[in-house]
């Protein structure tokens, strides 16, 4: 895989300047150095698995992100990122130029013509797909709305899921009107939800299944999840499935969007993003994987089957599928639509006719 550089997503490099040396240093700053309040520690899902909670400690975003965000699926216009080099010069690196980067060549495309399945990437979102989040997420707002005294809805409500915690304790739950207050209830249903995260005991039905398969079949997998690194670790660690996957994508990335992290994962397994299949189990992330030229198998559960229409492949549960589903993905490949075609211009060329034929006498 070439050198990619210092690969940033779409941000500007942090800048930071460091104080005046000697005594050309500004009192006013020397003042602000001593009368700094110290951060608090505020409690992480890394917390619950005892020992290291504090070194692994995550941003407060963070934690609201792994219960639910209203995250753009990105790559619209088939941006990716932004190289960086050390002599300043910025290269931006789309969803184009990372298929041709990233197109195998030499002895691996031999290697692949022999074994066709070990030139796919499979990249898996954790959340409904790998475990059944749902289950915690709305048990972790039930137990804020009993400890607080609040009403909570029995009828299911997805939107409560697909935005952020603070707007969906005001404008879905009507908790209050208070965005204060709101941003308070949503830290709590947050260190709620990573209590019962720690607790998760199996993944859904057919995944360990569906990765062994894989893995036998030498398709490299990767992990894509909101959650910091220790803690998706430790989760992997706890269900098993640690060692079918060969990269993971979290927060600690960076990713501003779904599609980067997409993108990302696809670069961790050295596959080109049009050699890729994203498992997800909701719309955006397969709009996502579509901008990114990828191909969408769509896991059905939180969302209905006609909201998940746009997906290559739709399945009730990855029990249901085979490595011949993954082929198949790739069967018309040239011939799609959007694909580069060769087009003559003026006058078809003539096709020659077999004028004398052959056969043997009997």
């Amino acid at each position: 895989m070439p050198a990619l550089g210092c690969l940033r997503a779409l941000t500007h490099p942090a800048t930071s300047t460091g104080p005046l040396s000697g005594s050309r240093q500004p009192l006013l700053h020397q003042q602000a150095a001593t009368q700094r309040p110290q951060r608090p520690l505020r409690p992480t899902a890394a917390a619950g698995l005892g020992g290291g909670g504090e070194r692994h400690e995550r941003p407060r975003d963070t934690l609201l992100n792994a219960l639910g965000s209203s995250e753009r699926a990105g790559s619209e216009y088939g941006e990716g990122f932004v190289q960086f080099r050390l002599s300043g010069e910025r290269i931006h690196l789309d969803v184009d130029s990372l298929n041709e980067q990233l197109k195998v060549q030499g002895p691996d495309r031999l290697r692949h013509s022999m074994r066709p399945d070990e030139a796919f990437g499979l990249i898996f979102q954790f959340d409904n797909v790998v475990a059944n989040t749902r289950e915690l997420q709305r048990a972790a707002w039930k137990a804020v709305a009993d400890a607080e005294g609040l009403p909570f809805p029995a009828m299911e409500r997805p939107q409560l899921y697909d935005m952020r915690p603070e707007r969906a304790a005001m404008d879905v739950l009507m908790w209050t009107r208070d965005m204060k207050r709101a941003q308070e209830l949503a830290w709590l249903v947050a260190t709620e939800y990573a209590k019962l995260l720690m607790d998760l005991g199996e993944p859904m039905e057919g995944v360990a299944e569906w990765l062994q398969l894989m893995s036998k079949n030498r398709v490299p997998s990767a992990l894509v999840t909101t959650m910091d690194r220790h803690t998706t670790d430790a989760l992997l660690e706890r269900l098993g499935l640690r060692h079918y996957f060969t990269c993971t994508v979290t927060a600690d990335d960076d990713m501003e969007t779904i599609a980067q992290r997409f993108l990302s994962a696809a670069i961790k397994l050295g596959r080109p993003p049009d050699h890729c299949v994203v498992f997800a189990a909701c719309p955006t992330a397969v709009t996502a994987a579509h901008n990114c030229t990828m191909k969408a198998v769509a896991v059905m559960g939180t969302h209905p089957a006609f909201s998940l229409k746009n997906a290559d492949l739709t399945c009730a549960s990855l029990q249901a599928l085979t490595v011949y589903n993954i082929r198949r993905l790739f069967a018309n490949r040239g011939s799609e639509h959007m694909d580069l075609r060769k087009k003559t211009t003026g006058a078809p060329p003539s096709k020659r006719r077999l004028r004398n034929a052959t056969h043997d006498d009997l």
